[in-house]
């Protein structure tokens, strides 16, 4: 065979080795390319996932504090709602408190208001504030009480009193207020108990 002809074979032989190498090059480049493809597809989906769980979370707190606001605000003015209702009882009982003076019954209670303080205090000696009107009313009946309980008893009007009486010692160091607005304030809580339990079924400010 000439020597160029072995030439020939040797170079195609050297093309064909080359071409296959080539060929190998490519293959395993594909291959590579389609595992980084694949790896940043499973990435990007991961992190679309982990997008998609962070919005979903984001928005249900979002919606969680909406929610939570508004029960917040409607308590709120359930509250308000109550507590004005109560202050429009309390406001009622008040006026009628200050006409039970026109009830018949009313100097017996009068009475009864000065009775008590007295009893409720040390002593012997007493001042007892009342309105002009109410000082009439319970007079004599003061006096009768005073030789009842052999108690010193001194009456006193006080413009400002609504009804009711207001009992001091006689160093006026200790008082007993029994006035009508008095009473109603200490029996409050008890009141609004009542009020709780009658209108709304409970006996406490519950919502």
């Amino acid at each position: 065979m000439p020597i160029w002809g072995e030439v020939e074979l040797f170079c195609r032989a050297i093309l064909d080795e080359g071409r296959k190498e080539a060929d190998n090059i490519l293959t395993r480049a594909k291959a590579e390319a389609e595992r980084v493809i694949t790896g940043a597809q499973g990435l990007a989906e991961k992190e679309l996932q982990e997008k998609i769980v962070a919005q979903r979370s984001e928005a249900y707190m979002g919606a969680k504090r909406l929610v939570d606001s508004t029960e917040l605000e409607a308590k709120k003015r359930i509250i308000a709602f109550r507590e004005q209702l109560i202050q429009e009882i309390f406001r009622a009982l008040e006026l009628r408190l200050r006409k039970i003076s026109d009830q018949p019954e009313y100097p017996d209670f009068l009475l009864s208001t000065i009775r008590e303080g007295i009893r409720s205090l040390p002593g012997k000696e007493f001042v007892i504030e009342l309105k002009q009107e109410d000082l009439e009313l319970v007079k004599e009946k003061t006096e009768a009480l005073g030789r009842e309980l052999s108690a010193k008893i001194e009456l006193r009007t006080l413009p400002s009193i609504e009804g009711g009486s207001r009992i001091y010692t006689a160093d006026r160091r200790l008082l007993y207020d029994n006035s009508l607005l008095a009473r109603l304030k200490r029996r409050e809580d008890e009141i609004r108990q009542q009020i709780w339990k009658k209108i709304f079924g409970t006996e406490t400010n519950r919502t």
